[in-house]
């Protein structure tokens, strides 16, 4: 009697899984079939595709085999697996190709039990493993052939022909892209010893490796039979002369030539920077500076320096070596204890400061923050709209003001016309939201409706958005239109970008030092109030620019009390046409219209045009990109006390040019155990309060 086991393994979205059958032939030929057992399993939730969830249900079926042949005990006992997957075959079958880890694992697990070749086709119709991944009714069980097995396992032959299937394609998802790498064998065999040096990034430790390798030379001669012992003064210094002799040997070849045949530089090669330094050979062959201190009393390599390229690997270790040797200190000092040791290179104060202007040490103590060019103007300053109609604000004090026995805070809110200029100064209690709200109403109130407000991230700045925002979800869009009210804020650390308002803070507190200088020594709330006013209807009467002031002939300044004075609460202006006659009409409206029309027509051609020069951060700077490494300048703190930051996101204006970015820092902070924990923190900051110490590469 023959046995034989035969699994068949299929899968679907659904479900994977296998069965198996015992076929048994005598040896009259008859043929008997019937199942052994089947297992099923629900498809993973993560999505996968088709041949994983097939290569799956191979893996159980292999693992069934092996549970099989130990409980059954039958000797000679054939196996046979099945599948409807031509994939799975030919990743079984194959030698040749690197699969990703999940294919590789599972192929490894099947041929750790298998053999490829017990592996065959069979098709989706005469599969019995698809009834248990896809299911069937009650009904539709009992007609099925899944309790006798396909109809080939009772016939005396098998169709064991039909799996043949060749090599993995190669646009397969499951395979490893492998990486082609093509050598140069040429340079290869052309390395030496000096191109080897290129991998070292110190002075000290090229020279400790030369030492040491000429140590065991010396060691295999038999000249130098102790390897244990460190490197002496005498060994480093014989290898810094050999690793200075390699670079001239390479950069100098021909001069060295010209100089051991005629003892000098040839006369036509004046032009070579060599012929100015008077070059000669020293007894160890080393190229040096032959100059004009041969009689002074200095050490003979101070006065013959050895002479090396401002290119060469070797000349950018000692630079840097004698750099920090100096502690990061400035070109010159550089230079001169490199010269004070011995080392000429040409080209020199280049090459140091190139040398200082790479090296993050020098970047992180001297390098100056980011200043990229000067931005446009926004709309919002050169379109002739109402005043405070567009609107910069910020808060100002504080001033002390008795009341009774008292002595109390107060302070100053201004509004400025990002348009006009003008200014408007309320009085604030403190600095809460509720307080700001109140004088922003009062504002309104007098002013009339603002649009938008510009702004720091003050505390009762970003309270007052966050009311307004939450006030507004329930309006309309024509509501929007009357009562909306958009706050735009700078990011933290960035007074610079005020500059606006900040500009006339400084104003108010010239005019309102000598209008309290004046005043008694008690100052009580009201009194204060009527000095900001005062203060605010001074500085709306500064002229605006600085032409016809001294010409008696010429129009009266301009000032921003000339539109204050005649404000509306009509937006647009009426139509028609305003003229000089109607000055003298009885309608007083057009009279204002038309010295509104004589504002804003004075305001375009006297003082926009004096804003078209960048008085500062003219030049162009490169762009901050993501994953530069920089540090963050803390005005409270020392600058070697600066936090490393990580920029991770950038804002690029309407220009291209970034401004603002984002950092990602560590915070460091004590558990309730004592230990030091850290913990990412996210910041954005304008690019003038950062430092690039490494740049991303593009």
């Amino acid at each position: 009697m023959q046995y034989e086991l035969h699994h068949f393994s299929d899968a679907s979205l659904k479900a994977y899984g296998e069965c198996t059958y015992l076929r048994a032939v005598n040896t009259n030929g008859d043929v008997h079939c019937s199942l052994v057992m089947g297992k099923a399993r629900v498809a993973p939730t993560k999505i996968t595709t088709i041949p994983r969830l097939e290569l799956s249900a191979a893996v159980v079926a292999a693992r069934t085999s092996a549970m099989l042949r130990n409980e059954l005990e039958i000797d000679n006992l054939q196996e046979y697996f099945w599948t409807d997957s031509k994939v799975i075959l030919g990743y079984i079958n194959n030698d040749a190709r690197r699969f990703h880890v999940f294919v590789a694992n599972r192929i490894q697990s099947i041929k750790s039990v298998t053999d490829p070749k017990q592996w065959h086709f069979v098709c989706s119709e005469n599969n019995p493993a698809d009834y248990a991944s896809r299911g069937l009714t009650a009904d539709q069980l009992v007609t099925s052939n899944w309790f006798t097995g396909p109809n080939f396992l009772w016939k005396r032959e098998l169709p064991l022909g039909d799996g043949k299937v060749g090599e993995v394609n190669d646009n397969d998802p499951e395979l490893r892209r492998t990486q082609h790498q093509v050598l140069n064998t040429k340079a290869e065999e052309v390395r030496t010893l000096l191109g080897r040096l290129s991998k070292f990034s110190e002075w000290r430790r090229a020279v400790k490796a030369i030492a040491c390798l000429k140590r065991l030379a010396k060691h295999i001669k038999g000249l130098k039979p102790k390897l244990n012992e460190t490197t002496s003064v005498e060994e480093r210094h014989e290898a810094e002369q050999f690793i200075i002799k390699l670079v001239q040997k390479e950069a100098f070849s021909s001069e060295i030539y010209s100089i051991q045949q005629c003892k000098e530089v040839k006369p036509k090669d004046k032009a070579n920077k060599l012929y100015t330094l008077s070059p000669f050979l020293d007894e160890n062959g080393v190229l040096r500076v032959g100059g004009r201190l041969t009689r002074s009393s200095l050490h003979p390599h101070v006065k013959h320096p050895a002479i090396l390229p401002k290119t060469s690997h070797v000349s950018s270790l000692l630079i840097k070596h004698y750099h920090e040797k100096v502690h990061h200190q400035g070109r010159g000092i550089t230079i001169n204890e490199l010269r004070s040791n011995g080392i000429w290179v040409i080209g020199c104060s280049n090459a140091v400061a190139s040398h200082i202007y790479k090296c993050v040490s020098c970047r992180r103590y001297r390098r100056s923050t980011q200043d990229p060019k000067m931005a446009d103007l926004p709309e919002e300053r050169m379109e002739m709209t109402p005043p405070f109609t567009y609107c910069g604000i910020d808060c100002f004090g504080p001033f002390y003001v008795k009341e009774a026995r008292k002595e109390l805070k107060k302070y100053g809110l201004l509004f400025t016309c990002m348009c006009s200029r003008a200014i408007h100064i309320e009085m604030l209690d403190d600095l809460t939201t509720d307080a700001f709200i109140n004088a922003l109403r009062t504002f309104i109130a007098i002013r009339g409706h603002v649009r938008q407000l510009r702004c720091d991230q003050g505390t009762n700045f970003v309270g007052a958005k966050r009311e307004f925002l939450n006030a507004m979800k329930d309006l309309n869009h024509e509501q929007l239109k009357t009562h909306g009210c958009e706050f735009i804020m700078n990011v933290p650390s960035s007074s610079h970008m005020g500059g606006v308002w900040e500009r006339q803070i400084r104003t108010i507190r010239n005019v309102l030092t000598g209008i309290l200088d004046q005043s008694a020594k008690r100052l009580d709330s009201t009194s204060l109030r009527t000095f900001l006013y005062e203060v605010m209807a001074i500085v709306n009467s500064r002229p605006l620019t600085t032409e016809h002031l001294n010409d008696p002939r010429s129009l009266e300044p301009l000032t921003p009390n000339h539109i204050l004075m005649m404000k509306s609460d009509i937006i647009a202006p009426p139509p028609g046409q305003f003229v000089s006659q109607d000055l003298y009409l009885r309608k007083r409206w057009r009279q204002v219209q038309f010295l509104s029309n004589e504002f804003w027509t004075r305001w375009r051609k006297e003082y926009l045009l004096n804003l078209q020069q960048r008085l500062i951060w003219q030049k162009e700077r490169r762009n901050t990109k993501v994953n530069d490494i920089v540090i963050l300048q803390e005005d409270n703190s020392p600058r070697n006390q600066w936090r490393l930051a990580k920029v991770t996101e950038v804002y690029p204006s309407t220009d291209e040019r970034v401004r603002k970015v984002k950092l990602l820092i560590s915070d460091s902070t004590l558990d309730g155990q004592g230990k030091r924990t850290s913990k990412p923190v996210y910041l954005d900051r304008p690019v003038q309060k950062i430092v690039v110490l490494l740049e991303a590469e593009s």
